[in-house]
């Protein structure tokens, strides 16, 4: 798996580049790869310099039928050697078939593999310079392309990424002008390269058309990672994930609806895989796809409301039954997924806003208030629960003011904890929810003054008796200071309202300032 540059053959290599270009014989180009291919002696990230440094200093005649078939070769090797492995993928922990260690990637050929298969796909674009890609090898060169087009991934680099955008929006620029070959192209990669990979292990609540099985099979007849065999786009081809999602990102409307039976089943399996990792993934894909799908599809399949129940129990995937670095991303994607799904389901603008806010109401019960309860004192999750709450109530809209007696609390008593100034960003996320609140409950404000003004100030005043606070915690204080302008501006006009501001005010003479009315 290692690929260790010589350093020799690089300078070689680079000579060759700059000399003059030259014209091949009609059986030198097929003779050299035929050597390049069969090679045994020369490493794989050798021989692709060899041969990206000869074709980037060579004028081929591709009308030549034997250069033709030999470029053609060339192509194969290439997209089989800069193919992620199965050394990327996630560890299988209980799979009694590996009888043999699987090989470990230490960070220095992770870098050296990225700058090899990033070479491989600069010899794949002198190949589709030299004749462009045909229909019945596109999908090939275009899944090859698509497995670098996520920086995240651990065999990606900025120069495989650049490269691979680079071509592939040349190639789909040539399919422009023949909508049918695009599709075609789409068709081909779900069917042949995503679907095979996904057949063993496919959700038991679907039928095969995609939709909502009205009596599914039991539990027990997921597979299980014991089976690994059941799961190879799991742990022999973790690149088809992010073949997938380009795939997703081509997408319209109308492609989808047409897609449907090939789309939902690798969605749903990634989606129900016990890894953390690929449950944020799943979600991730479930996002792109929601962006074009119609209400109306989602209604009819039934699938809105399964992708609903498969999403809901992530929101208790909290500490300390999960590590605290897995659980933050699963429910930061998982709140955005669930907010996204809920508006796509909408049929029509003039959706009763009742069925909208509905299950909003559950994520808030569901999620926000016992994700509260059972993080403790986990800041970050707290933190990103409050920043959850913020787009859950902009979502509500006036409908939010029913949480209003379960949301204040909780946010009044992270304003006032005795050391909530030793991590900013939790107070200031706190103090950026009470901005939606106010503008979508304000006719509630009155009621609830009392834990507003409780929080705000306290909080304000502990900002205030740092000796050197930091730029944090001055921005809060100005973002305090802001609410509470607003506040203020809203209870203004109430005589017993107004009393109870100059109260506070006489208690402590820093208050003039921002309880002015």
């Amino acid at each position: 798996m290692t690929f260790t540059p010589n350093p020799d053959l690089e300078s070689v290599l680079e000579q060759t580049r700059m000399a003059k270009p030259a014209v091949l014989g009609p059986q030198d180009f097929p003779k050299f790869v035929k050597k390049l291919t069969e090679s045994e002696e020369q490493a794989l990230g050798e021989r692709l310099l060899e041969a990206e440094a000869y074709l980037s200093n060579s004028l081929l005649d591709s009308s030549i039928p034997e250069n033709h078939v030999a470029a053609n070769q060339l192509q194969n090797w290439t997209i089989k050697a800069i193919s992620p492995t199965d050394a990327f993928a996630i560890e299988a922990p209980y799979v009694a078939e590996f009888k043999e260690a699987k090989p470990v990637i230490s960070s220095d050929d992770v870098g050296r593999l990225c700058s090899m298969k990033a070479t491989g796909l600069q010899l794949l674009s002198h190949l589709q310079n030299l004749q462009p890609a045909k229909p019945d090898s596109s999908a090939a060169i275009v899944a090859c392309l698509a497995s670098f087009t996520d920086l995240e991934d651990p065999w990606t680099n900025e120069n495989a990424f650049v490269l691979a955008q680079s071509m592939l929006s040349s190639h789909l620029q040539r399919m422009k002008g023949d909508p049918n070959q695009f599709d075609g192209l789409i068709t081909d990669l779900l069917l042949h390269h995503v679907k095979p990979l996904f057949v063993k292990s496919k959700s038991p609540v679907l039928t095969d058309q995609g939709r909502k099985a009205i009596a599914p099979l039991p539990g027990n007849a997921l597979p299980s990672d014991f089976e690994s065999g059941n799961k190879p786009w799991k742990f022999q081809s973790p690149h088809i994930i992010t073949i997938f999602r380009w795939i997703l990102s081509q997408l319209d409307a109308t492609m989808v609806e047409k897609h449907w039976p090939l789309i939902i089943p690798p969605l749903l399996t990634i989606l129900d895989d016990v890894s953390t990792t690929l449950k944020v993934r799943g979600c991730q894909l479930l996002s792109i796809l929601l962006k074009v799908v119609p209400a109306s599809l989602l209604k009819r399949s039934g699938l809105g409301e399964v992708f609903n129940d498969t999403l809901m129990p992530y929101l208790l995937y909290l500490p300390s039954l999960t590590p605290e670095e897995e659980s933050i991303p699963l429910l930061n994607a998982t709140y955005d997924t669930l907010l996204s799904l809920t508006l796509a389901r909408q049929t029509t603008p003039d959706t009763n806003p009742l069925k909208v806010t509905k299950p909003l109401d559950a994520i808030f019960r569901y999620g926000i208030m016992k994700g509260h309860a059972h993080a403790g004192e986990k800041v970050r999750i707290a933190e990103l629960l409050m920043k959850k709450s913020t787009d859950l109530v902009n979502a509500m809209g006036i409908h939010s003011v029913k949480h209003l007696k379960d949301l204040l609390p909780i946010i009044s008593a992270t304003l006032t904890a005795p050391f909530a100034t030793a991590y900013p960003p939790l107070l200031d996320a706190s103090v950026q929810l009470l901005r939606p609140i106010i503008v979508n409950g304000w006719p509630r404000l009155a009621f609830h003054r009392a834990e507003v003004l409780e929080g705000l100030i306290i909080c304000w005043c502990r900002i205030e008796d740092e000796d050197k606070p930091t730029t944090a915690l001055l921005a809060v204080r100005e973002h305090i200071e802001d609410v509470l302008r607003a506040v203020v501006q809203l209870l203004r006009g109430d005589e017993q309202m107004e009393k109870e501001l100059q109260m506070l005010r006489d208690c402590d003479s820093r208050l003039e300032r921002i309880l002015k009315v």
